[in-house]
């Protein structure tokens, strides 16, 4: 026997996670782990099935309806190690009639971490992202989908090829896109603005400061505030305190109040009152709690209380924010120094204090979607938790203070560019999914809420 190999441990923390005639297994190895080559799944049914090395699998070909338990074996060259414990039995179920997935068309192009934003006209606008690979590349292809045919078009690519930009739809009809950063990792200025009655993009007035990991607003007055971000300085990549107001009218730029704490990849929510709430983000590799609020009316920011918990979301900034019917700020999941969090809190405007609200039934982080519905009800959906992509989907009522677990997705779907359509469905384009394979893809797929 080599020196240091032994059989396997039995595996351990085994879960088990229903769904349409599938259940979803994960696991964690014993000291052995550099050393497992597959594993053997054996069901209370009597079915034995041999899968690979991963921390796990989903089970398919389950009869709805059934219960069922299961215990993993870890194999090494040297043989099949113990059993686990049996999972608590668990029951796939078909999906329910309500808040169903149904795939669309696909994108002409694959990617993942695109920035959308539906239209005025209720298209949506698809932009950039990165492409497929090792190294995936930056893209500038953009596309347009429309709800009624179901098809895509190509529209102009954007001036840059690039990403982490801001998109925001102003109260003309046209899309500001504004900094990013090109390979390798510098940040831009430029803007411009697209036109959807003609597909073009037109170059606008450049910022005051590169940036990229910032967040681009629309006011209620119409201007655009562009706050925080990261731009090069002297020592390689810095977080920036400054902000910037574009008025549509005159096409310029003019600087504002600069916020507390200098932050990129936080994210931004537009108060009922007109002020914004700024949340979270980072300044390296720390996370921050805090939130600040700015007042268009003075162009200054004021500090508010802070979160609860550090929270990141990685792949697209902040962990997922949405603003309430009630006027209040939702904040749920992402990931902070003890891994994946499924805890939820809420900014109750009136007191400017951060109150606890119920758990996702499943943490999560890595690019899920969060989208405020038009019943009131938010969905946030896919991302990833601590052992790979997610299908999951789920509810958050403000009056029970509770998530519900609703219908799966069609894919496991991290980073996908995702618009909230004028009929109340939910679009979800590209991403990255488990199929598996693991990959970039190009499918798309909508959430009906009745």
């Amino acid at each position: 026997m080599t020196p240091g190999m032994s059989i396997p441990p039995a595996p351990t923390q085994v879960g088990a996670i229903a769904s349409d005639a599938s259940v979803r297994l994960t696991w964690l190895h014993g000291l052995a782990a550099a050393q497992v080559t597959g594993h053997i799944i054996t069901g209370s049914d009597g079915q034995i099935r041999s899968v690979g090395p991963d921390l796990r699998t989903q089970v398919t070909g389950l009869i709805n309806g059934q219960a069922y338990s299961f215990t993993v074996a870890a194999v090494s060259s040297l043989g099949q190690g113990p059993p686990s414990a049996p999972t608590v039995p668990v029951t796939p179920q078909p999906p329910v009639p309500q808040n169903q997935w149904l795939q669309t068309t696909p994108m002409p192009t694959s990617r993942e971490r695109a920035a959308s934003v539906r239209l005025g006209d209720g298209r949506v606008l698809v932009v950039a992202g990165t492409g497929p690979g090792l190294n995936p590349p930056n893209l500038s292809v953009c596309e347009v989908y429309d709800p009624t045919t179901t098809t895509w078009t190509a529209a102009q690519a954007i001036g840059a090829v690039g990403s982490d930009f801001g998109l925001t739809l102003l109260t003309d009809g046209q899309v500001l896109r504004t900094g990013g950063f090109t390979a390798p990792m510098t940040p831009l200025a430029t803007t411009e603005l697209f036109a959807p009655v003609t597909g073009q993009w037109t170059a606008a007035a450049a910022m005051a400061s590169a940036r990229f990991g910032h967040t681009a607003l629309l006011l209620a007055d119409g201007r655009v505030l562009v706050a925080g971000g990261v731009t090069a300085g002297q020592a390689g990549l810095t977080a920036l305190a400054s902000a910037e107001l574009f008025d549509p009218v005159t096409g310029q730029w003019s600087t504002t109040g600069s916020l507390s704490t200098a932050r990129g990849h936080h994210s931004a929510t537009r108060l009922l009152d007109g002020r914004v709430l700024v949340v979270g983000g980072s300044a390296g590799q720390s996370g921050f709690t805090g939130a600040e609020l700015y007042d268009p009316a003075t162009g200054t920011w004021s500090v508010t209380d802070d979160m609860s918990t550090t929270r990141q979301n990685d792949d697209v900034c902040c962990p997922g924010v949405a603003l309430l019917p009630s006027g209040d700020v939702l904040v749920a999941g992402g990931s902070g120094p003890q891994g994946v969090l499924s805890s939820s809190e809420v900014y109750r405007v009136a007191t400017g204090s951060w109150v606890t609200t119920g758990d996702l039934v499943f943490g999560r982080d890595a690019g899920f979607t969060l989208t405020p519905l038009l019943d009131g009800r938010l969905l946030v959906a896919g991302g990833r938790d601590d052992w790979g992509p997610l299908a999951y989907a789920e509810l958050y009522d403000e009056a029970t203070g509770a998530w519900t677990r609703t219908n799966d997705m069609q894919l496991t779907r991290m980073s996908p560019g995702s618009a909230l359509l004028a009929d109340g469905r939910v679009l979800l384009a590209g991403g990255a999914v488990f199929g598996p394979p693991f990959a970039v893809s190009a499918t798309a797929e909508t959430f009906s809420p009745t």
